[in-house]
């Protein structure tokens, strides 16, 4: 130990005469033990007696022996040289030590703590469902009944993504819930036979199991997620099929999303007007065109209160074996209080309006049932004879309207469908006022109509077999 240290610690009393009873004068002590000392209070620690503590007078104080004298001289001794050797020390304190050149030393251990981070506790619960506390407080039982293990909750499975979830929504809010079927149509319907196609899809004949409602006619559309557009036309004919009831118009019976294939069962009619036309080799008498011309102006009256179908021709006209008509094929049907420019149809079926894709209004299917009636008295559409669709179009825009080719009409028809195929959409009638029209012809004689039961003997001799081959 150096110096400094020896002096800046002054001993104590113990320790003043533990060192002097190891120095040569406590070799001279007798061998019987010293009698301890009382203790002393307020005993100065210098040889200065102390100002606060007044010492006894000499009558007052015991007479000491000869042990008690040489340690007191002794101890005298050793207080006075203690405070004499420090009185010779400067009375400056030392500074205390610093770097050279005035560096500081870096308190790294106080920066390292004021730059750790705050633990942050997640309060949120562990995202892994393998976690389990390390306790679990057993519940309390009853007294006198024996403890059951508490059976585990379910596993809580993933709800797998349902395919074309949003089309499947969608349809369920066009159609009523009766109509929509969720089980696999190939376990209900067997026999499936193609018997057509329309603008969404191919039509197919089938029997349900346990012939159950007979035969029906089943489209099929396919359905691509990412085709929006395509969405909204197989939505249209389902909701028009479905919710809209007329004799005149084909009716839904029910639809079924499986797999990517919608499903659309429909009454399944004997033959379309153009497989009547396909198995025949003449065009239908004009009483039985007028008889189909009329029924069909019926449902177009009913649909034009909402839509427009867009694609009137012989093959969406179907027929009964006791001679019903029904429109079908309601693909390209739009919403009558929109704007309508597209020019969607079948090219030698169109108006000018929609071949110039202009505004147009429902009275472009008068337009198309005129150039109907030409297709069923003449048996085969205006201009057959083209085949390119650019020619087609400068035929109906460039040239004067359409008429019968290889038939010769009443003047009475011919006037009617002369007034039907008029290029101003503005003097065009509507589908009522020709309804009206033909009614008034039919009641004055200046036309002659069909029965519908004279049209069904006349589908039941074209088609004598319960199923045809073509619809």
């Amino acid at each position: 130990m150096s110096f400094t240290s020896q002096v800046a610690r002054s001993p104590t009393l113990n320790e003043s005469h533990e060192s002097s009873s190891s120095s040569g004068l406590s070799a001279s002590s007798t061998s019987t033990a010293p009698t301890p000392r009382s203790p002393r209070k307020n005993t100065p620690t210098s040889g200065t007696p102390s100002m606060a503590t007044k010492p006894k007078s000499p009558a007052q104080q015991p007479p000491l022996s000869q042990q008690q004298q040489q340690n007191q001289f002794i101890n005298t001794n050793t207080n006075t040289n203690n405070h004499n050797h420090k009185s010779r020390l400067p009375s400056k304190k030392k500074a205390p030590w610093r770097a050279p050149g005035n560096w500081q030393i870096p308190d790294i251990i106080k920066e390292s703590w004021e730059r750790r981070p705050m633990p942050t506790f997640n309060k949120d619960p562990p995202k892994s469902s393998d976690t389990k506390p390390l306790f679990i407080k057993r519940p309390w039982i009853p007294v006198g009944r024996s403890p059951s293990i508490v059976p585990l909750p379910p596993p809580i499975l993933r709800v797998q993504k349902k395919p074309h979830a949003v089309f499947d929504a969608k349809l369920r809010k066009t159609l009523p819930k009766q109509k929509i079927v969720d089980s696999n149509p190939a376990n209900t319907y067997t026999g499936l036979s193609k018997v057509g196609s329309g603008a969404n899809g191919a039509v197919v004949r089938a029997s349900k199991q346990g012939n159950k409602g007979g035969q029906v006619a089943i489209k099929r559309c396919f359905i691509e997620d990412r085709d929006i557009p395509h969405h909204a036309y197989v939505l249209r004919e389902l909701k028009i099929m479905g919710c809209l009831n007329h004799p005149n118009l084909i009716q839904l019976k029910e639809a079924t999303l499986w797999g990517d294939y919608v499903w659309m069962a429909m009454e399944l009619m004997t033959c379309s007007v153009f497989g009547l036309l396909v198995d025949t080799t003449h065009g239908l008498p004009e009483l039985m065109a007028v008889r189909i011309a009329k029924e069909c102006l019926e449902g177009l009256v009913y649909l034009h209160k909402n839509y427009m179908h867009r694609d009137i021709k012989c093959e969406n006209i179907l027929l009964g074996r006791n001679g019903q008509v029904k429109l079908a094929d309601f693909g390209l049907a739009t919403p009558i209080g929109k704007v309508n420019t597209a020019r969607l149809g079948t090219a030698k079926w169109m108006a000018p309006e929609v071949v110039g894709e202009l505004s147009y209004k429902e009275n472009v299917d008068v337009w198309s049932m005129a150039i109907t009636t030409i297709e069923m008295m003449d048996r085969v559409p205006p201009l057959y004879y083209l085949e390119e669709t650019e020619d087609i179009y400068g035929e109906i825009l460039h040239n004067d309207p359409p008429s019968f080719n290889f038939t010769v009409p009443s003047p009475t028809m011919l006037e009617l469908i002369t007034w039907m195929l008029d290029t101003d959409m503005n003097r065009r009638p509507s589908a009522n006022v020709v309804l009206t029209k033909i009614k008034q012809h039919i009641a004055s004689g200046k036309l002659q109509c069909a029965k519908q039961s004279d049209l069904g003997a006349y589908v039941r001799r074209v088609f004598p077999n319960e199923t045809p081959s073509r619809q």
